[in-house]
């Protein structure tokens, strides 16, 4: 027992050996033209992936993790050495870059998203929801194919089934409106509750397909005429 012990306790210290990771990196991947983040899926197993290679050392696989909804990315534990930045989401061509981690490092990246989507969200006191859209695609030899607009009860929203409550397929009209009649919407009189202890929050956002690939507009925060 003695002897095993001691080769249990020596396997463990070879193991804790080897050095921590000494840096991380942080960043944002922006639209080239207008400056602005480019908002991607739900961070998680369908979020856009971000990947690093490590240069001049014969690495033979990259570090992969997954990009925030926002548009924005971070890894803390990297370790210190020059990368290549690849982001796979829905841009025209490769969203890439290069930057040496030191320490927390910060990097910024540019791309142009396959579309732009502008939108707005008003509430009547119905709670009748109206949601406006217009998609602006990066090239008119693009095709664009469906527009979905969303509602979700939490911020993450995105065509994920697990990420919406509510949807409205618009087709390939560039432009549009939808009033959803959330009183009468099985979603909405299911998660009422949850609604209202979360003060009568709804999530909403609108994605365009262009390509067979999904951008899409900022999530929008709206506040709900909730009672008890």
């Amino acid at each position: 027992m003695t002897v095993l012990l001691c080769l249990v306790v020596s396997c463990e210290n070879q193991l804790d050996n080897y050095d921590a990771p000494d840096g991380g990196i942080h960043g944002t991947v922006y639209d080239k033209q207008t400056e602005e983040p480019i908002p991607l899926p739900v961070e998680g197993n369908s979020g856009a992936m971000v990947s690093l290679y490590e240069k001049n050392v014969n690495a033979t696989e990259s570090v992969d993790f997954r990009a925030r909804q926002d548009g924005t990315f971070v890894n803390g534990r990297v370790f210190n050495g020059d990368y290549r930045v690849v982001v796979a989401g829905p841009f025209v061509g490769v969203c890439e870059g290069d930057v040496r981690v030191s320490g927390q490092t910060e990097v910024a990246l540019y791309a142009i998203p396959l579309s732009r989507i502008t939108t707005e969200a008003l509430i009547a006191e119905s709670n009748k929801l109206t949601v406006a859209y217009k998609v602006d695609k990066a090239d008119e030899s693009l095709d664009l194919s469906e527009i979905q607009l969303l509602w979700n009860i939490t911020r993450g929203v995105d065509i994920n089934t697990s990420n919406y409550a509510g949807k409205r397929s618009m087709g390939d009209e560039e432009e549009g409106s939808y009033v959803f009649d959330l009183e009468s919407d099985k979603a909405f009189i299911e998660n009422h509750y949850k609604i209202r202890n979360n003060g009568g929050k709804l999530y909403v956002r609108v994605a365009a397909t262009v390509n067979g690939i999904v951008n899409y507009s900022k999530v929008m925060e709206i506040t709900l005429n909730i009672d008890g």
